[in-house]
């Protein structure tokens, strides 16, 4: 059995009865500008019926970028962090509906920073959006990216890279991605994408759609690789959640850099209990 392989299907039965399980409360659109933006529209009768219409995204760029979004939820104080995510209040929709499916069901790679990997495979579980996933023509399981500048990852003992069925990029630069790229020698499913020195994000970019074909990137953060992404100009789409309570590390908002990009809002979106789900529109200033 290769490694990693009975873990992962212990791992995927217990996300998928996490998922089936779940309470989810729908939300009430109360702002929805998405007939003036030129987006492709995703759903199903399940989705349509949680998020109380259709979910949106932006198209792939005709060029040799992949179209990236951001996904993230913040306490009620625009907190970001925390360590166990749950704490900041998203509440199961969000996690189930939006988090782990609609802005995850047509993308060909999830992509995360080093400290955000977390100890699983980051995938669509709940069995709607797993068909969804599967009616959009994709594989099962996306690619998983991983950011690192350091090249600190835990290849021998994370569930994310020792499941040879599910490939993984991981994006470093100089003496790190040297010293990854030996160190996953002997597990060819893990590639490793060098992405000059300095970081050369765009051109990783590019070379993850030459590459392998990849077109549509969900990337979940953390703060560092999500700030990065967006001074890049990479980070068309904004997915951001906004819970009703206070929580989280202070002072963790999801962009730390000196150029906050534009937001141009497509939808918001509130739960009875108080959850706002808005997506954006990103562009540099």
């Amino acid at each position: 059995m290769p490694p990693g392989t009975g873990s992962f299907a212990a791992f995927a039965r217990k996300k998928v009865a996490a998922a089936e399980t779940a309470a989810l409360e729908p939300f009430k659109t109360i702002a929805d500008n998405s007939a003036s933006l030129a987006l492709e529209a995703i759903g199903s009768e399940f989705t349509d019926a949680l998020l109380d219409g259709q979910f949106f995204q932006s198209p792939v760029p005709r060029d040799s970028i992949p179209s990236f979004s951001l996904v993230f939820v913040q306490s009620r104080d625009g907190n970001t962090e925390a360590d166990n995510p749950s704490t900041l209040g998203g509440g199961e929709t969000d996690k189930h509906v939006i988090y782990e499916g609609l802005s995850r069901v047509a993308a060909d790679a999830v992509l995360a920073g080093a400290k955000s990997i977390g100890a699983g495979i980051l995938s669509v579980w709940h069995p709607a959006l797993a068909a969804l996933r599967g009616a959009l023509g994709k594989p099962r399981h996306p690619f998983q990216i991983v950011m690192t500048a350091r090249g600190e990852l835990p290849i021998e003992e994370g569930l994310l890279f020792n499941v040879s069925e599910i490939p993984v990029i991981i994006l470093s630069s100089g003496r790190p991605a040297a010293r990854l790229a030996e160190q996953c020698r002997s597990r060819p499913w893990i590639t490793v994408i060098g992405t000059s020195e300095p970081s050369d994000l765009r051109r990783g970019a590019e070379r993850l759609r030459i590459e392998h074909g990849i077109q549509r990137i969900s990337a979940i953060g953390g703060r560092s690789a999500a700030t990065a992404l967006i001074d890049a100009g990479l980070v068309s789409d904004l997915y951001l959640t906004t819970s009703a309570i206070r929580a989280g590390v202070p002072d963790t908002p999801l962009y730390t850099g000196t150029r906050p990009p534009l937001r141009e809002l497509v939808v918001r979106k509130e739960s009875p209990d108080g959850v706002v789900f808005e997506h954006f529109v990103l562009s540099l200033p």
